[in-house]
């Protein structure tokens, strides 16, 4: 990383034909044949850790020590007690970390929270979402238990994330019902339910095997917004609904011009996450929420949640 830019530098697979192959297809310059070839790498300032959920606190933990800065892929951790090692370790070794929820730096999520923390709407009452899809191999690590597999932990946690993020507190209580694969042993689709104070709930469905589904939606008491895709926006600019009274309304909303439409999401993220390290700030999503905090507070709730379907009753989140 020099000032003012980042540069993809290495790629590693433990396959190095594979890493030399993603190298020259991408432009980077150096291959490893191993993860801990390239965290050990002295001319890498930050590692990207997009590997398999299973696999995010083990190396996420050796490139801390290594004296990188890390970018891991959601869901951080695939529980409480990993967040607090990742964590204890970014602590001990003074470098950053952060959870990439790369969908909260897309610029229509920005606009969606200022409405909603404006009033626009009135008062919060609901938040709903969906994140379903089909037709991955079932040799894919997501359907895989020791991989950290399942609806609820790989795209679930989008749901959760964006339910916290909109009523701008943790809920007291879950539910959740699931259906399960019997033989992998990891849930397939999971509804969840979050019941936070003053009234106001979130519900969501996550699923690995319903035909793709991806709107959010806000209720207030004067009003609602609709978010078509929360998640990758489709279309450029990407579209909010506002209704109120009745009537609805278009808010759209740019991306940097600089930027790939599809890929903006993700190179805003990177962006904020180098600005971080180069500042020596704690990294916070916009607007202005502690990564740190919020990452913690997740995966209590994705906890919560998989606790409640397996036992067929509302649980209470751990604070």
């Amino acid at each position: 990383m020099v000032e003012g830019a980042a540069a993809l530098v290495a790629v590693a697979s433990r396959d190095v034909e594979r890493a030399r192959a993603a190298g020259a297809k991408h432009g980077v310059p150096r291959v490893h044949g191993s993860y801990g070839s390239l965290v050990d790498d002295p001319e890498i300032d930050v590692v990207v850790n997009a590997l398999h959920n299973g696999l995010h606190c083990e190396w996420t933990v050796r490139a801390l020590q290594a004296g990188k800065h890390v970018l891991c892929e959601k869901p951080l951790g695939c529980s409480s007690a990993e967040v607090e090692r990742m964590f204890r370790a970014a602590h001990t070794n003074e470098r950053w970390l952060m959870e990439g929820f790369m969908n909260r730096f897309h610029p229509q999520m920005v606009e969606a929270k200022r409405i909603v923390d404006s009033g626009e709407i009135g008062r919060v009452l609901h938040i709903r979402s969906n994140r379903t899809a089909q037709g991955r191999d079932r040799s894919n690590p997501r359907y895989m238990r020791e991989a950290g597999g399942g609806a609820l932990l790989d795209i679930g946690c989008y749901s959760v994330n964006l339910a916290r993020f909109f009523a701008g507190a943790e809920p007291k209580r879950v539910e959740a019902n699931a259906h399960y694969d019997g033989e992998a042993g990891v849930d397939l689709t999971l509804c969840g339910s979050l019941h936070f104070e003053e009234g106001v709930t979130g519900h969501f469905v996550c699923s690995m095997e319903a035909e793709p589904s991806y709107p959010a939606e806000v209720i207030g008491t004067a009003g609602k917004l609709l978010i078509p895709h929360p998640w990758l926006p489709q279309t450029w600019p990407a579209e909010l609904y506002l209704t109120r009274l009745g009537k609805t309304e278009i808010v759209r909303v740019e991306v940097p011009k600089s930027l790939e439409h599809f890929l903006a999401p993700y190179a805003l993220e990177l962006k904020h996450f180098c600005q971080c390290v180069r500042e020596n700030q704690a990294p916070q999503f916009p607007p202005d929420i502690d990564a740190e905090r919020d990452s913690r507070a997740n995966i209590r709730v994705l906890e919560a949640l998989a606790e409640s379907a397996h036992a067929g009753r509302a649980v209470d989140v751990t604070v």
